[in-house]
């Protein structure tokens, strides 16, 4: 499967592998192997071990991957979004601490906010640590206001790539949604890849009917790049 996977990022497509599954990323929507990046995706689907799989790319590539869109689901359509975190510095972020995710605390906030039960919510930290073990320990950010943790957000690195900031989750506490809370929580996102991460790029991505979110994202200086189409395919 290695070799399967290293075919893929030569013929133009982004991976990220964990234990559970993998992902695959078309972002560019003008790309030069297209017949090669449905052969090699349709070599992985058929691995005995690969786990789920994620495909998301632009609708014009999808139309040509012939051999994938037979054998995976459309389950959504994202947009992308990117900035250039290499030409501007960031600043002003409200207050904001960085927590172990290993803490007791930790796992009983992020489970209110994501209004998900502690075994839940270890496991979603679990699969977060298997895909970037050596950040994870820097990741979990918390919105701090009046002393109180209002918010999540998880920087990181994008794996494989030359320093892409991303945001691997990002949410507000129940008690403090509606409160326009969401615009500051991202910029420490992004506060964060710039001066503790080193990114010089971020890529953000959102449901394409998420308003609020995108909203945030061009709030702060993010831009519409294209939209993707989401697939799967599980074992």
């Amino acid at each position: 499967m290695d070799e399967t996977l290293e075919q893929l990022k030569q013929a133009g497509i982004h991976y990220l592998k964990s234990k559970n599954g993998i992902i695959l990323e078309i972002i560019e929507e003008r790309v030069e192997q297209v017949s090669e990046m449905d052969r090699q995706i349709d070599k992985l689907l058929s691995e005995p071990e690969r786990g789920f799989i994620v495909l998301e790319c632009p609708k014009s590539i999808l139309s040509q991957l012939t051999s994938t869109k037979e054998k995976m689901q459309v389950v959504g359509e994202r947009v992308i979004y990117t900035k250039d975190l290499s030409d501007t510095v960031l600043d002003s972020v409200p207050t904001y601490e960085v927590w172990s995710p290993t803490e007791a605390k930790s796992v009983s906030f992020l489970a209110e906010v994501m209004n998900k039960s502690i075994n839940e919510t270890e496991k979603f930290l679990a699969t977060m640590r298997a895909e970037l073990p050596l950040q994870m320990n820097n990741m979990f950010t918390v919105l701090i206001m009046n002393h109180d943790p209002v918010g999540v957000v998880f920087p990181h690195i994008e794996p494989n790539t030359v320093n892409q900031g991303r945001i691997f989750w990002i949410g507000i506490h129940p008690k403090f949604i509606g409160r326009g809370l969401g615009k500051g929580l991202h910029r420490i996102g992004l506060y964060r890849l710039q001066h503790d991460f080193k990114a010089v790029s971020y890529l953000g991505a959102t449901k394409i009917d998420n308003e609020p979110m995108r909203k945030i994202l061009s709030s702060n200086g993010c831009t519409e790049k294209t939209a993707v189409i989401s697939l799967e395919s599980v074992m």
